[in-house]
């Protein structure tokens, strides 16, 4: 009885150690293949993560080459900093967003629409106001066309690539100028005042027949830009009908109270010429 009992006991001890055994086996292999399973899941992740990087390297060194020489403006102060188009359009004479590089920073202006070509945008560093901290000054033409010329600027803070405040031309008018047009049979007179200073009255003789006149002059159509002796200057010309202009309001932008403003303002009368016109196309 003794050597049955004795013998059931050491099958159900051999049982157990089997079962554990087993049990053991099938622990480890499970997270053996766990640890095989997170180091695969691991390395898709940083592969993937190389091929996004590589991606991204290579759509910037693409986009980079993509920019013809002949597409870049370069500051004459400073190669560094640099303007060229997000995308050229119409065989290359329009500008379809731009992207300004400042010391290797670069910023993307997609509201910025130019021309290029023979009215390629021109980029500036300089210190407009004599603060000691340089502005970077960007020109391009927006359009232009029989009697028309639309020149654009802004100006760039450049550390951190915002666009700075300015008054607009038509702020610039309402603040500063009064003007009036008056209309006879083959007369045109117009007076102005710029900052309470009457300019002397302008007298067109012209056919006034069917002719289609403002009430005062209209400022917008002709606006020049450009960088002289260190100043952002402005030229805008009045026009006191559809298409025929009286002379020039000229400023110089200078930074007040936190936004850049006229100054210096001043009315010359010329009488343009048909070639005037005609200069536009």
């Amino acid at each position: 009885m003794k050597t049955w009992t004795g013998i059931l006991l050491m099958i159900i001890l051999a049982v157990a150690t089997i079962s554990t055994t087993s049990s053991t086996r099938t622990m480890n292999e499970s997270q053996k293949q766990l640890n095989i399973d997170d180091q695969s899941s691991q390395t898709a992740a940083v592969a993937a993560s190389n091929i996004e990087t590589m991606n991204e390297t290579t759509f910037t060194t693409k986009e980079a080459a993509s920019v013809k020489e002949g597409y870049i403006s370069v500051a004459p102060e400073n190669e560094s900093v640099r303007l060229y188009p997000m995308k050229v359009e119409g065989s290359g004479y329009i500008y379809n967003g731009m992207v300004l590089e400042v010391n290797g920073k670069t910023r993307e202006f997609s509201k910025w629409q130019g021309e290029g070509g023979s009215y390629k945008p021109e980029v500036h560093e300089l210190d407009l106001n004599g603060d000691g901290k340089k502005e970077i000054v960007v020109l391009f033409t927006a359009g232009h066309g029989t009697g028309i010329y639309l020149g654009e600027a802004h100006i760039i803070d450049p550390e951190t690539l915002e666009e700075m405040k300015m008054q607009s031309l038509a702020e610039i008018v309402k603040q500063h100028v009064n003007s009036k047009v008056s209309v006879a049979p083959g007369q045109v007179t117009i007076d102005i005042t710029v900052d309470g200073v009457h300019a002397e009255p302008s007298l067109i003789e012209e056919d006034t027949s069917g002719g289609v006149y403002n009430e005062e002059l209209k400022f917008g159509s002709v606006v020049y830009y450009s960088v002289e002796d260190g100043k952002l200057v402005v030229s805008a010309s009045g026009a006191y009908g559809t298409g025929v202009y009286d002379g020039d309001l000229t400023f110089a932008y200078t930074y007040q109270d936190g936004e850049w403003k006229a100054a210096d303002l001043k009315y010359s009368m010329e009488v343009y010429e048909e070639e005037f016109y005609e200069s536009f196309d």
